[in-house]
């Protein structure tokens, strides 16, 4: 770690907020947290700056991570987009962009990071992993590569009830999760494409079906949301099957398959990003993988990588970093998988801008859903 030695974490006693502070203390940053519940017990208190108020938001953090739901979020980044006006920051976000309902706050986002200096990236921890990284150097060594196919599934038990963290509400596994499996697929493309966007130069097409997710603790929501969705996409050549599953027994899995040729030459990667099981295999021969290593500390040592580079403009202005522009086209393939599950049919677009124009009406198809 080079730049990177206050981390100032908002939201520190959720799931995710706590792997960042677990990964800050680990790799001996100086962490502060914010978070007004009470603290848990085997959280060393002893070791951390403790605020409790937006005093938080002043300090002289080197990264603020934004480990908060969308709903709290705003108010948070208006406060750092502020400070921005002045003096660079940098701060990582959680996802989704934006709340499915209100695809409007993705706009809003990038109109108010327009002419600060913060450099916002979002926490799509597989795009900053070293895994990632092998994968990208891989493909990178041919002159001329195709991607033919992709498999990906990314799943786990969230209906079992013994399971404190299953009580936590979410939004339909599209926004939840998929926008994890789409933000990949987009890195890896636009990597050996120059930008997420010109992975969509060629078109999208989506068939989704998607089934509704059974929560244990079905008073706490509004309306009934996808928890499991299969589909089939083509981004121009390239087709990708897809599974996100959340439902009952689904198997804890983040695996990903690609097929391509690679100057004229076939060739297949095998991998999964469940920590404790990380592999990666190249056309069957097993690479030198950590199965155990860190997700979090690895978000944390690439963002560092990434601004020792001294290149902030380029990750703010190129979708070949998961920056605000490129949020906003995972959260809108969320929306398009989301819509094609919703209504049984194949969505079909010819580029990037119309993706960007494309309008899920989440918000206005909600009620028909009806209540648990």
């Amino acid at each position: 770690m080079t730049r990177i030695r206050r981390l100032a974490i908002a939201g520190a006693w959720g799931y995710i907020g706590r792997k960042f502070v677990e990964a800050g203390l680990d790799l001996d940053l100086e962490v502060s947290v914010l978070d007004p519940g009470p603290a848990p017990a085997d959280v060393p208190l002893a070791r951390l700056h403790r605020y409790s108020d937006d005093s938080f938001y002043a300090q002289p953090a080197d990264l603020f991570h934004l480990a908060l739901h969308p709903e709290h979020r705003a108010a948070a980044l208006q406060l750092l987009l502020q400070r921005a006006v002045t003096e660079p920051l940098a701060i990582l976000n959680e996802k989704p962009m934006a709340a499915p309902e209100r695809p409007q706050d993705c706009t809003w986002l990038i109109d108010a990071v327009a002419g600060t200096q913060a450099l916002l990236l979002f926490d799509f921890p597989e795009l900053f992993d070293p895994l990632t990284t092998r994968v990208i150097e891989a493909l990178q060594r041919f002159k001329h590569v195709d991607i033919d196919a992709i498999v990906i599934q990314r799943s786990k038990d969230r209906e079992d009830p013994t399971n404190p963290r299953n009580h936590k509400r979410m939004v339909p596994i599209q926004y939840q999760e998929s926008v994890h499996c789409m933000a990949w697929i987009l890195f890896v493309l636009g990597q050996l494409r120059g930008g997420a966007d010109n992975a969509l130069a060629d078109g999208v097409r989506v068939s989704a079906q998607a089934r509704p997710y059974t929560p244990p603790n079905p008073q706490d929501y509004g309306y009934v949301v996808d928890g499991c969705v299969d589909y089939e996409m083509a981004l121009g050549p390239t087709r990708i099957q897809g599974r996100t599953d959340f439902t009952r027994g689904a198997p804890w899995a983040k695996t990903r398959v690609v097929r391509g040729r690679g100057d004229g030459r076939p060739f297949e990667l095998d991998m999964d990003y469940l920590e404790g099981a990380k592999h990666l295999r190249i056309d069957g021969v097993e690479q030198n993988i950590d199965p155990e290593g860190s997700s979090y500390e690895g978000v944390l040592q690439t963002f560092d990588r990434w601004l020792a580079r001294g290149e902030a403009a380029r990750l703010m202005s190129s979708t070949c970093y998961p920056n605000p522009a490129f949020a906003r086209l995972t959260y809108q393939l969320s929306s398009l998988l989301w819509r094609s599950g919703h209504e049984g049919t194949t969505v079909e677009l010819q580029g990037a801008d119309d993706l960007l124009h494309f309008d899920a009406g989440f918000a206005a198809a909600v009620p028909a859903f009806g209540r648990y």
